[in-house]
Parts: C-alpha cells; sequence; structure tokens
C-alpha cells in the first residue's frame, strides 16, 4: 500500500463521484447500500488527490426525478450511461458497486469508470462490522493505486467506523430521505419555508443504534443543518469529530454553522481545518471565508 505520494505541482485534481451502492440476488431494500455508499463517500472526501466532489451535489442533475433515484437505489443495473454522464457533469472518476450482506460482513463487487479514458476497472472486497471496517481499506487502497488513483492522506481514512447493521440500514434510509429532499427542492416557492423540512426519525434512529458512529453523528449534523437548527447541528458534527477528528463532513458542517451565526473566526478556524486535511491552500481558504463576509456591492 502506497502512502502519501505527493500531487505534482500544476496538476488539476480530478472529480470522483460514489453512486448508492445496490442490493445483490433479489435481497431487499433496507439503506444499507446507501449507508456503504456514505461510508465510500467519506473516503473519499479526505483523498488528497482529488478535488473534493459529492454525489449529493449532483444528485437533482442524475436523477431529476425522485422515482428514478429511488429505481436505482433498489435496482442492480449499472447506471445506462455513465461515459456520457461523466462528459455531461464534467467528472472524471465514477465508483458503482453491488454488495451482499451476510451477518455482519457486507461482500462488495465494485466498478471504477475512468469515462476520460472510457474505461472500468472491478475488485471484489469484504467488509467487516466488527473491525470498524477496516480490513477491507487496505486491499481498496491498493486497488486504486492500480487504476492510477493513489490514495493521498490514507492515515486521514483510517478512523474506526463504529456503526452496527441497523445503525448503517438507518443511515441509509435516512440519507435517502435527504437526497429526495435535495431533488424535489422547494416544490412551491410560495409555502411556508418549514414544508421544505426534512423528517430526522431515521437520523435519529441511526444514532441511538450506533452512538460511537462518526458517520450517524455526521449525517444527522447535516440533516439539523438542513431544517435550519444551527445550534444543534453545532453540537451534533462536534460529537462527530470526537470520533473522527479529521471527519471531512463534520469540518464542513462546522464551517457552514460558523457562518450561519456571522462567526468569522470559528468558520475561518474550521475552513482552514478542512483545507489542511485534505491538502489544499489555507491562504484559499481564508479567502474563501473572507468572500462570505464582504458587504454586498
Amino acid at each position: 500500500m502506497t502512502v502519501d505520494k505527493k500531487k505534482p505541482p500544476g496538476i488539476v485534481r480530478p472529480k470522483l463521484i460514489v453512486m448508492p451502492f445496490q442490493a445483490r440476488g433479489g435481497q431487499p431494500f433496507d439503506g444499507i447500500g446507501l449507508g456503504l455508499h456514505f461510508f465510500f463517500g467519506n473516503l473519499f472526501g479526505v483523498h488528497g488527490g482529488l478535488m473534493e466532489c459529492w454525489f449529493g451535489w449532483r444528485v437533482k442533475k442524475i436523477f431529476p426525478e425522485p422515482m428514478l433515484f429511488k429505481a436505482y437505489c433498489r435496482g442492480n443495473n449499472l447506471f445506462p450511461d455513465i461515459r456520457a454522464l461523466g462528459s455531461r457533469e464534467k467528472v472524471r472518476f465514477w465508483l458503482e458497486g453491488t454488495y451482499r450482506r451476510k451477518g455482519e460482513k457486507f461482500f462488495l463487487d465494485l466498478v471504477l469508470h475512468d469515462t476520460k479514458e472510457g474505461s472500468a476497472s472491478t475488485i471484489s472486497l469484504a467488509f467487516g462490522l466488527s473491525d470498524g471496517l477496516l480490513a477491507g481499506r487496505e486491499e481498496f487502497f491498493d486497488w486504486l493505486e492500480t487504476c492510477g488513483l493513489p490514495f493521498v492522506g490514507i492515515e486521514k481514512a483510517l478512523w474506526p467506523e463504529q456503526i452496527t447493521g441497523r445503525g448503517l440500514g438507518f443511515l441509509g434510509r435516512g440519507l435517502e430521505i435527504l437526497y429526495l429532499n435535495y431533488i424535489r427542492g422547494r416544490e412551491n416557492k410560495e409555502t411556508s419555508a418549514d414544508t421544505d423540512l426534512i423528517d430526522l426519525s431515521w437520523f435519529d434512529r441511526s444514532v441511538e443504534a450506533s452512538k460511537d458512529s462518526y458517520l450517524a453523528q455526521d449525517l444527522k449534523g447535516w440533516g439539523l443543518y438542513k431544517n435550519g437548527e444551527t445550534a444543534l447541528a453545532k453540537k451534533v458534527f462536534s460529537s462527530a469529530l470526537e470520533l473522527n477528528p479529521e471527519g471531512i463532513g463534520a469540518l464542513s458542517g462546522m464551517m457552514w454553522c460558523a457562518l450561519g451565526v456571522n462567526d468569522r473566526a470559528g468558520a475561518l478556524h474550521y475552513a482552514q481545518l478542512k483545507a489542511g486535511c485534505r491538502g489544499e491552500d489555507l491562504e484559499k481558504a481564508r479567502t474563501f471565508v473572507d468572500k462570505k463576509f464582504e458587504a454586498p456591492s
């Protein structure tokens, strides 16, 4: 396993999106595929050789209708034209996968599409809940190197993810609700903003089932933030960072919470922590925050 190869100066980092994983062999939808998708998305979130790029940012463009997204999550067919999608969205790499669950283990078949080269690489991996989803990561990182994506910042992607099977399923169901909310948006712009709130029941159940899970705490933080509960979101993001101090999603969440209450110092602190975690320019992080506080012209 290669650790921390430095990115040559002047090279533009490519983008990668993790698609929701699908159940194999007629397994019913239980949220696990979306939970695993969120786990892998958080691994790539700290990959210093890639630009930050989350599925949720583009879910509405990939699946413009809720039924299309739900059908994909419940099927076991790869996206019909991933190369055209990559060209349209200007995202080079796309990770798709299917899984089979056996007790506390998950057997994954993954496909990494390079839509620029028109190639696809595959691997079969096993991950277990008892060791914090750690055992399969080394093989996964080695495979990425053979695909031309050596992982920059491996040590940041090795937190023990203490989530239970129930917690992972609840996490996935909550994530589905969040993504569907992104797709639907404000269906009636004239209605109260309260109608845009999301139901956090699955988020709460995930945390209750897995109190020591970084992923569960992080997702709940984003659900609270989306609902405008900034103070509670900050508290939950803080709990997530106690479990994984370099969790990129929670660092970003703390930054946005600070921005939401005009806390310039807090926003700068977390923006620079996030940039440092991803090997990015700290001055660019400062500039980003400064622009948020510029008076409108």
